[in-house]
C-alpha cells in the first residue's frame, strides 16, 4: 500500500469511516507502521514541506482516524501549537480521559476549524431521521449556541460511553469523523 495522505485517507474512508469513541484497538496496524515510518515528503508527495509542524499534525490526526492512540499521542504531544493541542485533545477524547481531554481543549482556545464543525454537526443532525430525545437535546444545545463548545462535546462523549449503539453515540462519532477530517484538511494546507 502506498502511504501518502491520498492514498491512507482513501483507505480510512472506505475501510474505517466511522471510528469508534473510544477504539479497543488499532484498526489496521500495517497502516500505522506506514504512516509513523513515512517521512513528511513521502507523506505528501509532489508537494514542498513547508511546515514540519503542521505535516507532524497530519501524520497525528491520520493515525488518530486509524485509531492508534498511543502513535498519534507520540506525535500530537511534540506539536508546539494549538492545532497539535487539538489532536492530542482528541486523542485524549478517545482513550477515554475526559479531564485530560478538557486540559488540551483549554490549549486549544478557539480554533480556526470550530465553525464548520458546528455547522456540520447541525447538517448531521438535521438529517436524523426520527432522533431519540437525547439526540434532539443535543441536537438544540448545538443550534442555540453560536459557538462550538468542544468540553461539551467531551461531556456528549462521556454519557454515549454508557450505550454504544444508542443514535446519540452514532451521532457523536459522525461528528468525531467529519471533526477529524476537517482538521486533517486544515493541518494539510498549512503544511504545504
Amino acid at each position: 500500500m502506498e502511504i501518502t495522505y491520498t492514498a491512507v485517507t482513501e483507505t480510512l474512508e472506505a475501510g474505517n469511516p466511522l471510528p469508534p469513541l473510544v477504539p479497543e484497538d488499532v484498526w489496521n496496524s500495517e497502516l500505522s507502521e506506514g504512516i509513523v515510518s513515512a517521512s513528511s515528503e513521502e507523506l505528501l508527495k509532489g508537494e514542498t514541506v513547508k511546515d514540519e509542524t503542521y505535516a507532524g499534525a497530519i501524520k497525528s490526526g491520520l493515525l488518530l482516524w486509524n485509531d492508534a492512540l498511543n502513535d498519534s499521542h507520540d506525535i500530537s504531544q511534540e506539536l508546539s501549537n494549538n492545532t497539535g493541542s487539538y489532536w492530542h485533545g482528541i486523542m485524549h477524547r478517545r482513550e477515554p480521559d475526559y479531564s485530560n481531554a478538557k486540559y488540551w481543549f483549554g490549549r486549544v482556545g478557539t480554533h480556526p476549524i470550530y465553525p464548520e464543525v458546528r455547522e456540520g454537526a447541525l447538517t448531521l443532525f438535521k438529517e436524523t431521521a426520527d432522533p431519540s430525545a437525547a439526540l434532539s437535546d443535543i441536537g438544540e444545545k448545538i443550534e442555540s449556541h453560536e459557538h462550538w463548545d468542544p468540553n461539551q462535546f467531551i461531556d456528549w462523549c462521556e454519557a454515549a460511553a454508557e450505550d454504544l449503539s444508542s443514535d446519540v453515540a452514532q451521532f457523536l462519532q459522525q461528528v468525531q469523523v467529519e471533526e477529524i477530517k476537517l482538521l486533517l484538511a486544515y493541518s494539510y494546507r498549512n503544511a504545504i
